[in-house]
């Protein structure tokens, strides 16, 4: 597993070119059920869990980079557990897009609720995730650990995905939704 959340950073990084397959796209033939979609879309859950490994593996390094990644560990790991929630609505994306109305949507709606009522809160600990991550790459690059550096600037930048794209396509997903009758 270290191997393999260095080899995403890298990647994330843009040192290296991607030899695994992490996740098979679905086809429009795919037999698999779709009253699973409200689930975290697998290809941002793998680079979820890419995050979390290297963050843990940061909190492990006996310097300065350790120093920094546990003082906001608590916040991060917190963070993370949100995620794992908060994107389930993202998996109906691609049914939406087909103009379909996916079964037993009243709990991505409850999840896109949830989101917009929490979103000065979670805009609060993305602030101090990024204060936190900057002084993480600031050691990172005292120390001469560049892996570390490009982690904390890709995780800074994944932020910003999150604020920019992701939570809005939550609250899109709900909002649309809301204009649809449930089918349970």
């Amino acid at each position: 597993m270290k191997t393999l959340a260095v080899l995403l950073v890298a990647i994330l990084a843009g040192v290296a070119a991607p030899t695994v397959r992490l996740a098979q796209p679905a086809s429009a033939d795919d037999p698999r059920p779709k009253q699973d979609a409200l689930k975290v879309p697998e290809a941002l859950r793998l680079r979820h869990e890419a995050f979390v490994a290297e963050f843990t593996r940061a909190t492990k390094d006996p310097g300065k980079v350790g120093d920094a990644a546990r003082s906001i560990e608590k916040l991060a790991v917190a963070h993370f557990a949100k995620g794992k929630e908060v994107f389930k609505p993202l998996g109906l994306l691609p049914l939406l897009a087909e103009r379909q109305v996916p079964s037993g949507h009243a709990k991505a709606r409850e999840i896109a609720a949830s989101l917009r009522e929490n979103l000065p809160q979670i805009r609060r600990e993305h602030r101090d995730l990024i204060v936190g991550l900057k002084k993480l790459a600031t050691a990172a690059k005292e120390e001469s650990k560049p892996e570390y550096a490009a982690f904390a600037e890709q995780l800074i930048l994944h932020i910003q995905e999150e604020e920019e794209v992701l939570y809005p396509a939550v609250l899109l997903v709900g909002e649309t939704l809301k204009q649809k009758p449930d089918k349970q």
